[in-house]
């Protein structure tokens, strides 16, 4: 099995079908089941960003209504400058509410004689999709669709995110030209193009700095005016593709015949904060339940490596209790954990006393996961000042190595 786990690293392309195969230790080809397959996957500790899972993450790709969560974050900005009310009355164009008429684009109708809130199209915007929603939120935010979709962008760069926005709905060129809300010089067919990694570090920049978005998008349906507008999100507790063991409490959803099936989902485990991203499925929910599932089966929250450490400086009889302010506990694999590799920082000196200031980093302990191919280094330094003298003093010591022995790398807890 750890044979086919290195093949699929190395082509990057680990197929959610073969998520169930690697549970059950059958190979992902024999998995037969279209609706667990999908072109990127991503999973992040939301709390401290650790990936923990992550699947052809160097591709941008269409995501469709995911893109709205981008929208959303802009919308929560600029209320927190104050720059807008979520009592506001946000005015509509007359294309925004002829696309709040379509049967295909649209989840509740904007007719002129309605007048409609921030609130009231935040809401529509996140549990329900509503495209005009969101067009209307952007071009109320920054004064046109063009602008805002410049900000969207904007906002991606100074995340240094892997992502081109020309839309605030996640509709493509081939509907957006319909009513006049394509970009120009965009593409006929043109979209929102976002890798796996990108949009999930969106939806945790939305969830950590505005964490009542959650409250928002744990609801089957939010009432506007007279509308009920039903969440897209039916794998909340009560709805259609509940999972009861892998339980999530939004986010979000997408979908166009480009972009395919698209879903992040936000949910507990080990009292931790999670996010997991699916694009291109062939269905909206069962590979991203499947990959929440192997996350419960296989991951556990744990100390991967100790806070402080006993360490002999090679050559010396000389040990030093070092410790560190990294972070040592984390996600880590019960069948294939994290590798570890010791990394000196320290040169040790041979023709002159040595002097350790206080917070010297001494040594690097690389942690690298054989899943998602991410690494942690966690820093060891000195807690004190040490001065040590020189060779003399070493006369009648350990042999002088320029490698290090497993021996000077004791680990104390």
């Amino acid at each position: 099995m750890l044979k086919l786990i290195k093949h699929r690293l190395a082509t990057g392309l680990v197929l959610a079908a073969g998520m169930v195969g690697l549970l059950m230790g059958t190979p992902a080809v024999h998995a037969a089941n279209k609706a667990d397959e999908v072109k990127a996957a991503y999973i992040m500790d939301a709390q401290s960003g650790q990936v923990v899972y992550a699947q052809n993450a160097d591709q941008k790709l269409p995501i469709a209504s995911l893109s709205k969560l981008m929208t959303l974050y802009l919308v929560e900005s600029a209320i927190q400058r104050g720059q807008i009310k979520w009592t506001d009355t946000v005015p509509i164009d007359k294309n925004v509410r002829k696309m709040a008429t379509s049967a295909t684009l649209s989840v509740m109708p904007m007719p002129a004689k309605e007048h409609f809130t921030v609130k009231e199209l935040f809401a529509a915007t996140l549990v329900g999709s509503s495209n005009s929603g969101a067009i209307a939120l952007g071009e109320y935010v920054a004064g046109s669709n063009a602008k805002f979709i410049k900000l969207m962008n904007q906002q991606a760069a100074k995340w240094q995110l892997d992502a081109h926005f020309i839309s605030a709905s996640g509709l493509d060129n081939t509907d957006l030209t319909n009513y006049d809300l394509k970009i120009a010089g965009t593409g006929e067919q043109g979209q929102n193009m976002v890798s796996a990694p990108a949009v999930t570090t969106i939806a945790r920049h939305l969830i950590n700095d505005y964490p009542d978005v959650i409250k928002v998008a744990d609801q089957r349906s939010v009432k506007i005016h007279k509308y009920t507008v039903p969440t897209s999100v039916q794998i909340l507790k009560g709805e259609k593709y509940y999972d009861y063991r892998v339980p999530v409490d939004g986010l979000k959803t997408g979908y166009t015949n480009q972009a395919g099936a698209c879903l992040v989902a936000t949910f507990r485990q080990n009292g931790r904060r999670m996010i997991a991203t699916t694009l291109g499925g062939a269905w909206k929910f069962t590979a991203n339940n499947n990959l929440r599932l192997m996350l419960k089966q296989t991951e556990r929250y744990q100390q991967v490596a100790p806070k402080t450490i006993q360490y002999q400086i090679p050559g010396t009889t000389t040990k030093l209790q070092l410790e560190t302010d990294s972070q040592t506990t984390m996600w880590q694999n019960t069948d294939h954990p994290m590798t570890q590799a010791k990394i000196e920082l320290w040169p040790l000196h041979r023709t002159k006393p040595n002097y350790l200031a206080a917070g010297t980093a001494v040594l690097k302990l690389r942690l690298t996961d054989p899943l998602s191919g991410t690494v942690h280094n966690v820093i060891y330094r000195t807690p004190k000042a040490l001065t040590m003298l020189g060779p003399v003093q070493w006369a009648t010591q350990v042999k002088k190595s320029t490698t290090v022995s497993a021996a000077a790398f004791a680990m104390a807890k």
